[in-house]
């Protein structure tokens, strides 16, 4: 009898879950509509923003170039007031995204979608050499967070709705569904379930079908890619090599003075509002004289992959896009720095191309050819997300035969930054935004745990692995490591090493957080999209992983 009735409620659990799996997946699919019809609009009314920049830069008089300061300044000052009031809508959005994720932030949704909407027209709009794509991942999430606070659902569906907003977001704004898909998984979750993995690709494809409606269903990129032909094949496997490297090189200096300019900026001892208006006039200088860097660089790829332009002048455009982005990006103006990576890729692909036409007589069908690739390879360097960089340059010209060569080309580089030791631009934007809170957290965590002996049994057991001490050649007894996936609100998600009840013999070694470990003691903590490191006997292996498995991945309520 007892056991009916426990066997009665497993079923009764098991059909809550579900519904309640179908409801979020409808909820996924509204995220989905939302965000196709505000990125969509976003995007539409930024493309039409040139014109209203190009009044103010074009013909000049002085009464015109007085007014049109005038107005740079007070667009800049509207600008930093939305930034005083909502400081979480500043810069690309991404890393307040993995922010909410992590716990480490709360959205204000209605407020923050609202002014990250506006600032970003007015930011972009006034010629700032930023993207509109990080703010629609941004804006994306927003509706994902709104959306659970009006349908008044749990946490464990806000992680999946603001994930499947921010899919969505980018989705929309480059009518790219799949790379939207992956680079929420990859890049935003780092972690996938079968239900998430749905639950994304209704959103994502709910928006691009949406924003189409809006934007029209043609690709990013027009024109007519083609492998180029005819050149030896050892010949393009030695530049293609030598490009990734070039790529390696410029991808870490993009991190590091985007960083290091961030960093001056803020030390600049002005008030605020005038350090923008002071901006407002570079920026106004800058869309005056050299039109060609302002913006997120959409039209500017799009011209120079069909325009003879002099070497020089290529290069000179290369170093304005690179620095006067950086310098955009210090502002903390809502704007990314997506799209004017693709940009960067794109100009030292051309300029590596022009080079390789000018100096070694290679087919000009070349140049071309390393924009593309430059674009996926560049995204690769600075982001570390080289399937994202695949799918997007794949649906962003819609020309999958260059497939293979992207493939090759982002795996070069990927390989190239490992060497390097760089980290994904993102993380260490998510670092510097939330920097106070996690080094409270670290403190707090130390005092109360300062006595813990974790690190101490790890190194005996080392040292004992070392010098076979204890260890039988039984196969049982045989020491073996389980690496363990920490999924989106399981039961291991956002709790200490201490607080897991594991089985004995199972020690944690360590938590890896995106291929990096680190020294799991009691203190340290474990989100979704970290693997527990554990080792243990062969026996229990065998015993428990299922078990942890399964604790690592299921969702709690």
């Amino acid at each position: 009898m007892a056991k009916d009735v426990l066997h009665e409620l497993r079923d009764i659990n098991s059909l809550k879950s579900r519904r309640n799996n179908v409801v979020l997946i409808f909820l996924c699919f509204v995220v989905g509509i939302f965000s196709g019809i505000i990125v969509g609009s976003y995007t539409l009314i930024l493309k039409k923003m040139t014109i209203f920049r190009e009044f103010f830069t074009i013909n000049l008089g002085f009464p015109k170039i007085i007014i049109g300061v005038i107005v740079f300044i007070l667009l800049g000052l509207a600008i930093q007031f939305m930034l005083s009031k909502y400081p979480l809508i500043s810069g690309s959005g991404i890393p307040q995204v993995s922010g909410l994720l992590t716990k480490k932030v709360k959205f204000k949704w209605f407020g923050e979608l609202i002014t990250k909407f506006v600032g970003g027209i007015l930011a972009i709009g006034a010629g700032m050499s930023m993207g509109r794509e990080g703010p629609s991942v941004h804006l994306g999430a927003l509706v994902g967070s709104g959306i659970k606070e009006l349908a008044k659902r749990s946490e464990v569906e806000e992680k999946y709705l603001v994930t499947c907003g921010a899919s969505a977001g980018i989705s929309s704004t480059f009518n790219a569904p799949l790379a939207g898909v992956i680079f929420s998984l990859e890049e935003i979750h780092k972690f996938f379930s079968p239900l998430l993995l749905i639950c994304v690709m209704v959103a994502s494809g709910t928006s691009n079908f949406v924003s189409r409606m809006i934007l029209g269903s043609h690709t990013s990129f027009q024109y007519n890619f083609i492998l180029p032909k005819g050149i030896p094949y050892y010949v393009i496997a030695l530049v293609t090599v030598v490009f990734c490297i070039v790529i390696t090189i410029t991808g870490k200096a993009f991190s590091y003075f985007l960083l290091l300019i961030q960093k001056y900026y803020k030390k600049i001892n002005l008030n605020s509002y005038v350090k923008m208006s002071i901006f407002m006039v570079i920026a106004y200088t800058v869309a005056v004289f050299f039109s060609d860097v302002t913006g997120g660089g959409h039209e500017l790829i799009e011209e120079m992959f069909g325009k003879n332009v002099m070497l020089k002048t290529i290069v000179i455009i290369l170093l304005l896009k690179f620095f006067y982005t950086m310098l955009c990006y210090a502002t903390s103006a809502p704007g990314g720095i997506f799209l004017p990576m693709l940009v960067i890729g794109a100009l030292t692909g051309k300029v590596y191309g022009e080079v390789l036409n000018h100096y070694f007589s290679i087919p000009n069908e070349i140049i071309v050819h390393f924009m593309l690739l430059g674009m996926a390879a560049y995204f690769t360097a600075v982001v570390r997300a080289p399937i994202t960089g695949i799918t997007l340059i794949l649906e962003m010209t819609g020309n999958f035969s260059y497939l293979y060569m992207l493939i090759v080309v982002c795996t070069i580089t990927y390989i190239f930054t490992e060497l390097l030791k760089m980290e994904p631009i993102y993380e260490r934007l998510y670092l510097n935004m939330f920097q106070k809170q996690i080094l409270e957290e670290k403190k707090d965590t130390y005092k109360i745990h300062k006595n813990d002996n974790r690190l101490e049994i790890l190194e005996k057991w080392w040292k004992n692995k070392k010098f076979g001490i204890g260890v039988r050649p039984d196969v049982k007894d045989k020491i073996v490591t389980l690496l363990i996936p920490v999924g989106a609100n399981s039961e291991f998600d956002n709790k200490l090493v201490k607080d897991l009840k594991l089985p004995e013999n199972l020690l944690i070694v360590s938590v890896r957080k995106a291929g990096k470990d680190s020294i799991a003691r009691g203190d340290t903590p474990i989100q979704s999209g970290n693997q527990l490191v554990i080792i243990t006997d062969y026996e229990t292996a065998q015993k428990y992983a299922g078990e942890l498995r399964e604790r690592g991945m299921k969702i709690i309520e």
